[in-house]
């Protein structure tokens, strides 16, 4: 077995079988991290950092998108899907204009989702779902207007659509979940 092979073989083992609402939460504080690197590449004007970062980025929002329930269609699900795309669509325009205010939308949007996910889904009180690395607090961002890929959230709303059967996360029946957005 080479190295690389066995490498493999300990990631797909390493998250085979994990809870799927601990491998969302993972993806949640994998996109934050990556942010914070593209912002840090946008910075010092590193475009291998910042391409790359915004990459790794995109394909867990598309992961998370992919990821919701094909057969929820409420109003919960279809905000998400919704909000997915848009940052789907307005992250590659980091990479034109070299301007992190769509990088800072977006952590401030995951940043929420995240802790929504921790508190509402995983149980846990906000003094244990306290991000992993201290941040300092971002004054929240300005309005943007619709046709710019972004909607303000409209009041808190039940969420559903993450987890068990068909289009469900990690595919394992894990029954319906409900969180605040």
């Amino acid at each position: 077995m080479t190295p690389s092979n066995g490498y493999t073989s300990y990631i797909n083992n390493h998250y085979e079988g994990m809870d799927p609402n601990t491998l969302i939460l993972m993806l949640y504080r994998g996109a934050l991290k990556n942010i914070r690197l593209a912002k840090e590449g946008v910075e010092e004007n590193n475009i291998q950092k910042r391409g790359e970062n915004i990459s790794k980025v995109i394909a867990i929002i598309s992961e998370l998108n992919s990821s919701l329930a094909s057969d929820m269609k409420d109003e919960s699900t279809e905000f998400l899907r919704g909000l997915y795309s848009s940052m789907l669509l307005e992250l590659p325009k980091v990479s034109l204009n070299n301007d992190p205010s769509i990088l800072d939308l977006t952590e401030t949007y995951l940043l929420r989702l995240t802790e929504i996910w921790e508190t509402s889904v995983m149980g846990k009180t906000s003094a244990q779902a306290a991000p992993a690395e201290p941040q300092a607090q971002a004054p929240p961002p300005p309005p943007m207007q619709r046709d710019q890929g972004y909607e303000a959230p409209s009041p808190p709303r039940p969420v559903h659509g993450y987890g068990g059967g068909a289009g469900g996360y990690g595919g394992a029946p894990t029954g319906r979940r409900s969180f605040t957005v």
